[in-house]
């Protein structure tokens, strides 16, 4: 678990480990301040960033990938569409901008 300061800057990571014997060991990595130990209890601020089920870069790299196939599709429905006669005012129409605009990002 990393814990940050306001700035997203890691302050330390600290993780636990499960000793085979028994028990378990705690690891306290990247300690860049002092830390406070009151009892049992870590008093940190700010709170720790606990949110490491990588859920957010696995959707990033799918719409990136979903995003790079509809790119490759839309070139070669507008390949086709000039293959097949439709003038660039026609394709720009149905790209939503003008017949320049469209000529210039997809010209063959």
């Amino acid at each position: 678990m990393d814990f940050e300061d306001g700035e997203g800057k890691t302050v330390l990571t600290a993780y636990i480990q499960r000793r085979p014997e028994e028990g378990y060991v705690l690891h306290i990595e990247q300690l860049v301040a002092p830390l406070r130990v009151d009892g049992t209890l870590l008093r940190l601020s700010p709170a720790p960033h606990t949110d490491r089920t990588a859920a957010d870069f696995r959707r990033i790299t799918a719409a990136r990938t979903a995003a790079a196939k509809a790119e490759a599709e839309l070139k070669a429905a507008v390949r086709a569409a000039r293959a097949n006669g439709d003038s660039w005012e026609a394709i720009g129409a149905a790209l939503g901008t003008s017949a320049r605009t469209a000529q210039e990002r997809f010209g063959l």
